[in-house]
């Protein structure tokens, strides 16, 4: 090997000690970085996944939220339904009282209800052969002169008395009615206790 040579692979070789030691260096540099990208990574993972978790669980909440309105609501329904009921099965208990009962139930409200004690008397179509019997009874009760001319409206039960166009009106249904708003926090205390 002559000088140059010498000098060339000197050179050469210092070039790549050089080239050895700047990739060793940024072979280092990369491994550090790829760990410290790698820490970030996993950091964000976790990161990302209590994140995924606790929206899970706050839309989990959310849901049971909903759901128990959901059921609260349905359960109110069903305590209306059922309030509901006892006021119709109330109408229907009026309706169907044992005739002499029913009768005397009609006079009492027809004389109560009556303003000049001599109204026409008019009961439900299923009542009409009760008519006469109610307005007598009612004209025993307050002495006056109700008359009934075979004159029915179609309704569950109850009386109404006419006089010209004025009518007063005590189907069973609107009496029940009336009294609903009333009594219907009573009647739930009694079946909800």
């Amino acid at each position: 090997m002559n000088g140059i040579e010498k000098i060339t692979a000197r050179i050469l070789a210092d070039a790549q000690a050089e080239a050895d030691a700047v990739k060793a260096e940024a072979e280092g540099k990369c491994a550090a970085i790829k760990g410290e990208y790698d820490k970030k990574a996993q950091e964000e993972y976790w990161k990302l996944a209590r994140t995924g978790v606790a929206d899970c669980e706050a839309k989990i909440q959310r849901m049971g939220r909903t759901a128990e309105m959901e059921a609260k609501k349905d359960l109110l329904n069903l305590k209306q339904e059922m309030v509901s009921l006892a006021f119709q099965k109330a109408t229907e208990q009026v309706c169907s009282m044992p005739e002499e009962k029913y009768v005397a139930f009609l006079a009492a409200l027809a004389a109560k209800a009556s303003t000049t004690k001599d109204e026409e008397l008019l009961v439900a179509e299923k009542d009409a052969h009760l008519g006469a019997v109610v307005a007598e009874k009612a004209n025993e009760l307050m002495g006056g002169a109700i008359r009934y001319e075979g004159n029915t409206r179609d309704m569950q039960g109850g009386i109404v008395l006419r006089r010209g166009n004025i009518e007063v009106n005590c189907d069973i249904e609107i009496l029940v009615d009336r009294f609903r708003y009333e009594l219907s926090g009573q009647v739930a205390e009694v079946l909800f206790g």
